[in-house]
């Protein structure tokens, strides 16, 4: 059984392949076959009956004495010729030897081989002339106005569907032949492109990160494209299930950080009351105090870090929810600029902010202001002297353009920037900035509005912060 099942042409795409291409081969070489047939005409010549000598004299009498008794010209030579052969339920042919032509009773519609009637003789002895739609026998000699015809007896053969079809011009069966092939074609190859399209939206799907989406109709075929299918969708099974269980694991983890880490912030405070009561020996409570500091410093740190690994966690879930309203984008800037002024002060850095006009914006009010801070804040961080920030309308979006003149950031690193953690220096040291979470955090917040982001380089030294918004018009 497992042999003719790898013998069945649904479940190997060579197979039907080959049997596709065979069976329009024979289809080909057919139909060719049967044009050759139709553009060359079969006529077959025979001996004639005694049943055919008769009738052949009987119709020959019969059409003389109707000539002769209404002693009838050329002119009304095919109107007696047609009367007789409706009287009698007989077709009848006549060849004008002279005039090297044809007059016959046959409908108009009906094409018959003239040539197999003009290239007989007078003299020629009377045959069978089986021309396709019915046998004629022939010739005999009529005589009308002194002119000699050769007349030709015979009757069709009852209308056939193969034969009328055969009887049509060739164009039009090669034209039938061709859109009937061509609708075989287009189902075959749309049988094909079909479920490739599906797993290439699958694919930019998944790229974009919905981890739901499952390849359909395509996973149901048993040819290797369904296999293809399947695996797809077993693979996108797995990424999301790990991806699941590692934001679920981030998440569990964060919080549980957060119960011990507020019992040593409350140790601190603690330890903080008692230090008050060695005032009477400077150097233990000289320690104790820097130790303090330094334990509250971390604690901080820790904090900071938990919060920022949950809030990522939230932002990288496309389900996450977002309150959006209308935004005015210059009341939303102010704190945020204030905030950063005050900061960049005490670091004898200095922040600079053009508008010229205002603007508003759909989203979440915090959500956003937590993306442009953090971008705001690694600016001035890395700046000299400088940060500028300004906004601008491109199109359909507000441009935010934060730069700094700091030193910039190496070309092949700039698109690692919004890696969760990641920070171009290696050092894990303090001094070398925070755990590299800021950027990847606003680049999650403006994802979620619909817009982008990105980092490079300004010639004159710094680094260029562009984020893109989709304006809110009324």
């Amino acid at each position: 059984m497992k042999f003719l099942s790898r013998l069945n042409p649904a479940n190997h795409l060579y197979i039907k392949l080959f049997l596709w291409f065979w069976i329009a081969t024979v289809i080909m070489m057919s139909g060719s076959i049967w044009i050759i047939k139709l553009l060359n005409d079969e006529v077959r010549f025979g001996p004639m009956r005694q049943a055919d000598v008769i009738e052949l004299n009987n119709y020959t009498q019969i059409l003389q004495e109707a000539l002769e008794r209404r002693g009838a010209g050329t002119e009304k030579l095919d109107r007696i010729l047609l009367q007789v052969s409706k009287r009698n339920q007989i077709d009848l042919i006549l060849v004008d030897v002279e005039n090297n032509r044809l007059i016959n009773t046959l409908p108009p519609h009906v094409k018959i081989n003239e040539d197999a009637f003009l290239k007989l003789s007078p003299a020629a002895s009377a045959i069978s002339i089986d021309i396709g739609l019915g046998t004629f026998v022939g010739p005999s000699i009529i005589v009308n106005s002194g002119k000699s015809y050769l007349l030709f007896v015979g009757k069709r053969a009852p209308p056939r569907f193969m034969g009328s079809f055969k009887r049509q011009n060739p164009m039009l069966i090669l034209a039938i032949s061709l859109a009937i092939s061509a609708v075989l074609c287009l189902w075959f190859a749309r049988s094909l492109v079909n479920p490739i399209e599906q797993l290439q939206e699958a694919s930019k799907q998944m790229a974009a990160g919905n981890l739901t989406i499952r390849v359909g109709s395509a996973s149901k075929r048993h040819d290797e494209i369904g296999r293809l299918g399947r695996d797809f969708n077993y693979m996108s099974e797995q990424v999301e299930r790990l991806m699941g269980s590692q934001k679920r694991l981030l998440a569990d983890i964060s919080h549980e950080l957060r119960s011990p880490l507020a019992r040593l912030q409350l140790s601190i405070g603690i330890l903080q009351q008692q230090s008050e009561g060695l005032s009477n020996k400077p150097i233990e409570s000289s320690f104790l105090h820097s130790s303090v500091a330094r334990i509250e410093k971390e604690a901080g740190q820790i904090e900071k870090m938990i919060s920022q690994v949950l809030t990522l966690s939230r932002l990288d879930n496309p389900q996450s929810i977002m309150h959006k309203d209308i935004l005015d984008i210059r009341s939303l800037l102010d704190p945020i600029i204030s905030d950063a002024r005050f900061e960049a002060q005490e670091q004898n850095k200095e922040v600079s902010f053009n508008a010229t006009k205002n603007y508003t914006v759909e989203g979440d009010s915090q959500m956003l202001s937590s993306a442009i801070e953090n971008v705001l804040r690694n600016a001035i961080y890395y700046a000299i002297r400088q940060v500028n920030l300004d906004f601008s309308q491109q199109d359909r979006y507000l441009k935010i353009v934060i730069c700094d003149d700091g030193k910039g950031i190496e070309q092949e690193q700039l698109s690692r920037v919004f890696e969760p953690f990641y920070r171009e220096s290696l050092a894990r040291d303090r001094a070398s900035g925070g755990v590299g979470l800021g950027l990847a955090i606003a680049q999650q917040a403006i994802t979620q509005h619909s817009g982008s982001i990105q980092a490079q380089n300004i010639p004159r030294s710094g680094l260029q912060v562009t984020i893109l918004l989709p304006l809110h018009i009324a």
